[in-house]
């Protein structure tokens, strides 16, 4: 009987150890899963926020040239001098102008080309160059982040001699 007994308490310690051992296993394994997923999620997001910060950027750039070419359209007449745009006003007799200010923003300058009553079209831009080559507009806009964006507009009215309009 002694020899039964005796077995049986040896099954309880082997078993015992045998546990530990398990739960050291198991607790391993649930780390590194877990640590797993955290580095995954961790470059999804990452990922994430650069796609939501591009394309916040290209919908900004994209309102400006939509901004831009609005107010192209809706001037007496256009020129373009020294890398910006100088817009001639139905009514008043002031020029407003488009353009890159010292803190490389995009701004419209009401009445003068360094006026106090400005708007800001696009802010933080590393670039801005306009260019006319005859009846059309060509506008350059790179970003901070070095992605740049091109655009051709029609110029549709140009200064008339005496100005006519």
């Amino acid at each position: 009987m002694n020899f039964i007994r005796g077995n049986i308490i040896g099954r309880k310690i082997n078993k015992k150890g045998f546990t530990l051992i398990e739960l050291m296993i198991v607790s391993a394994l649930i780390g590194v899963i877990t640590s797993a997923q955290i580095i995954i999620i961790s470059k999804y997001m990452k990922m994430h926020r650069t796609e939501i910060i591009e394309s916040r950027e290209a919908f900004y750039v994209n309102e400006a040239f939509i901004i831009i070419e609005a107010q192209i359209s809706s001037a007496k007449y256009v020129k373009i001098d020294n890398n910006q745009i100088v817009l001639k006003r139905y009514y008043g007799v002031e020029h407003d102008y488009i353009r890159e200010d010292k803190d490389s923003d995009i701004i419209i300058s009401y009445g003068a080309v360094y006026s106090s009553t400005t708007n800001n079209i696009l802010k933080r831009v590393k670039d801005f160059k306009v260019e006319g080559k005859g009846d059309l507009a060509y506008i350059t806009i790179e970003t901070k982040r070095g992605k740049v964006y091109k655009r051709c507009l029609a110029l549709e009215r140009k200064r008339v001699r005496g100005d006519l309009y």
